[in-house]
C-alpha cells in the first residue's frame, strides 16, 4: 500500500509539472486521462505540488507579507476559473517541532464560520423548510420552548432569520459587550454557574434591553450567528455540526472539517499550534477555574462559538466551499439558487448588508475570520480568482487583510502562465 501511495504521490506530481514543462502553446496533454488514472485513491496535496517555476512571484509575496506581519504560519489555496491551482503552506504549523505548514493542515477559521452557517440557513430557504421572514422568537417563531419564554422587550419577537443573517435584530455591544465573550459577567450578572453554556447566554440576551428595533441598524453580532446554529437544529432536528457535515461539506468532497476544541490538549490530528503575539495575550479561563491562560488555549469557549467562529478547516477546503456559492457554475454547480447567491451578495431588505459574507465590492466578495492565534481571509475576487489565506497567528501590528490581500493579488499579477490541471480533481 505504502508503494502504491508514493507512485500515485509521483504520477500526480508529474501532471503538475506537465503543465508546465515541455509542451508548446499548441500541444494539449491529455491531463483528465492522467489524473483520471493517477486518482484511484485520492492524496492530501503536499507543497510540492505547487512548487512550480510560475508560481514564484506568489511564494515571494506570501512571504513577503509573512515577514511584514511576523505570521508563524500560513496557507494559502488560490482557485482559477473554478479550478485549485495552487495551494501551499508556509513557515511552521507547530514552532517549537520545526513542524512546517502543508496544505492538508487543519486551522480554526474564526468568523469565515459564519459564511458556512449562512450558507446552511439558505440551502434550508432553498428547501422551502424556513423563511427569511420566519420570526425566530414567539408563539409563531422557530425557537418557542421555555427557554425562549423570559423576553422582556416586545421587539425581540419582531426578530426574523433574515436579520440575524445580515447583523440586523438589534442587539449592540455598547450594552454589556459581546455576550460570546463575557462568560464572568454572565456568571456574576445572573448568578449561573461556570461553564457557561449557550443556553445561559441566551438567557442573559434577550431578558435584557434590546437597543434597537429589528431591521433598522447593523451590529454585527456573534450571539446573532450562534443563534442561527439553534435555528438550524430546531428546524432539522439534528446537531448543528453533524447536518452541515451531512448535508453541505461530505456530499462536495469536504471531509476534514469539524468544530475546533478550546485548549491545547483538543487538537486534532494535522491542526496546527496557534500563536499570539499581541500585547494582551493572557486572559482568564472561561471555563472559572481562575486561571490566567494563554489566550488562543482557553480563553474562549470555541465550541459554543461553533456557527459563529469555531469551524476547523484546510485552505482547500474552504475553497471547495467558496465555489458551490461563487455565481459560477459552468464546472462546480452552485448549491443555491440564483437568487438566494444574489441576496447573500446584495442584502435583502432594509439595511443592504450581505448574509455571511463580511463585505462585498461589486465582483470582489470577502469574508474575513479572527480569534486569538487565528487570521483568515477568504476571497471571491475579480477575474474569475478566488483565493484564501489562514494564519495560526494573530500579528502584533499590522493589518492582516490589508497586507494579505495586497501580497496576493500582486502575486497574481506577475504570473505568466497557470497550469490548465485542477488539483480539485486528486486532493482528498
Amino acid at each position: 500500500m505504502q508503494i502504491r501511495t508514493r507512485l500515485i504521490t509521483v504520477l500526480c506530481f508529474l501532471v503538475v509539472l506537465l503543465s508546465f514543462t515541455g509542451v508548446d502553446k499548441g500541444e494539449q496533454v491529455n491531463e483528465e486521462l492522467l489524473i483520471a488514472e493517477a486518482t484511484a485513491d485520492r492524496l492530501s496535496l503536499t507543497n510540492e505540488m505547487s512548487d512550480l517555476p510560475a508560481f514564484q512571484p506568489i511564494d515571494s509575496m506570501v512571504e513577503r507579507a509573512m515577514r511584514s506581519l511576523r505570521l508563524t504560519g500560513a496557507s494559502v489555496a488560490l482557485v482559477k476559473n473554478e479550478k485549485l491551482v495552487y495551494a501551499k503552506g508556509f513557515g511552521y504549523s507547530d514552532k517549537e517541532k520545526k513542524e512546517k505548514v502543508e496544505p492538508y493542515h487543519l486551522f480554526r477559521i474564526g468568523s469565515v464560520s459564519k459564511l458556512i452557517t449562512a450558507i446552511a440557513v439558505l440551502k434550508l430557504v432553498d428547501e422551502g423548510k424556513i423563511g427569511l421572514d420566519d420570526f425566530v422568537f414567539g408563539e409563531e417563531g422557530i425557537l418557542n420552548g421555555k427557554l425562549y419564554s423570559n423576553i422582556s422587550n416586545k421587539n425581540v419577537y419582531r426578530i426574523k432569520v433574515k436579520h440575524l443573517l445580515n447583523h440586523t435584530a438589534g442587539w449592540s455591544l455598547i450594552t454589556y459587550g459581546d455576550p460570546m465573550f463575557i462568560p464572568h459577567k454572565i456568571h456574576k450578572m445572573d448568578d449561573v454557574s461556570y461553564p457557561i453554556e449557550f443556553d445561559d447566554v441566551i438567557k442573559f440576551v434577550i431578558s435584557r434591553h434590546l437597543p434597537y428595533r429589528p431591521g433598522t441598524r447593523f451590529n454585527y453580532s456573534n450571539f446573532g450567528y450562534s443563534l442561527l446554529g439553534r435555528v438550524i437544529e430546531e428546524v432539522t432536528g439534528d446537531d448543528y455540526e453533524d447536518w452541515v457535515q451531512d448535508e453541505i461539506l461530505e456530499p462536495n468532497g469536504i471531509n476534514k472539517m469539524r468544530i475546533a476544541g478550546s485548549f491545547e490538549k483538543d487538537r486534532v490530528k494535522n491542526e496546527v499550534k496557534y500563536y499570539d503575539y499581541s500585547v494582551d495575550n493572557e486572559q482568564l479561563a472561561f471555563n472559572g477555574s481562575g486561571k490566567k491562560v494563554y489566550k488562543p488555549y482557553g480563553a474562549d469557549d470555541i465550541e459554543m462559538l461553533g456557527p459563529a467562529g469555531g469551524w476547523l478547516a484546510t485552505g482547500v477546503d474552504l475553497m471547495r466551499v467558496l465555489v458551490l456559492v461563487d455565481g459560477y457554475s459552468k464546472r462546480h454547480k452552485d448549491i443555491l439558487s440564483a437568487d438566494l447567491i444574489d441576496k447573500m451578495v446584495n442584502g435583502v431588505g432594509g439595511v443592504q448588508h450581505p448574509l455571511g459574507w463580511r463585505s462585498v465590492k461589486g465582483q470582489h466578495w470577502w469574508r474575513t475570520g479572527t480569534l486569538s492565534g487565528t487570521s483568515a481571509l477568504l476571497t471571491r475576487d475579480i477575474n474569475g480568482y478566488s483565493w484564501v489565506i489562514i494564519s495560526n497567528t494573530t500579528p502584533r501590528r499590522g493589518s492582516f487583510p490589508g497586507t494579505s490581500r495586497w501580497a496576493i493579488r500582486e502575486g497574481i499579477k506577475m504570473v505568466k502562465s497557470w497550469p490548465t490541471q485542477d488539483l480539485f480533481d486528486i486532493s482528498d
